[in-house]
């Protein structure tokens, strides 16, 4: 009976540590991709905003209007093109 004993708390501490791993795995996930998605909109929509003013005689804020930029957010994709 001694040897079950260990046996069974050693399963039970497996089966902790792997749902541990997996919600950990999951939020690391769930932020990594966040950020992936936050990254590549921004980018996206500074080459959206550039080839807008390359190709129109729109003003950056009319191409920002065009695209729907919120007011918020103009200040950050002015900054992004000026990195340019």
């Amino acid at each position: 009976m001694t040897e079950v004993m260990p046996q069974f708390i050693q399963v039970k501490l497996d089966r902790d540590k792997k749902e541990t791993t997996k919600e950990v795995t999951e939020e690391v996930t769930k932020e990594v991709t966040k950020e992936v998605t936050k990254e590549t909109t921004e980018k996206v929509t500074r080459d959206y905003l550039l080839n807008i003013l390359n190709t129109t005689n729109l003003t950056l804020d009319g191409a920002m209007d065009l695209l729907g930029i919120p007011e918020a957010d103009r200040p950050m994709y002015k900054d992004l093109l000026k990195k340019k």
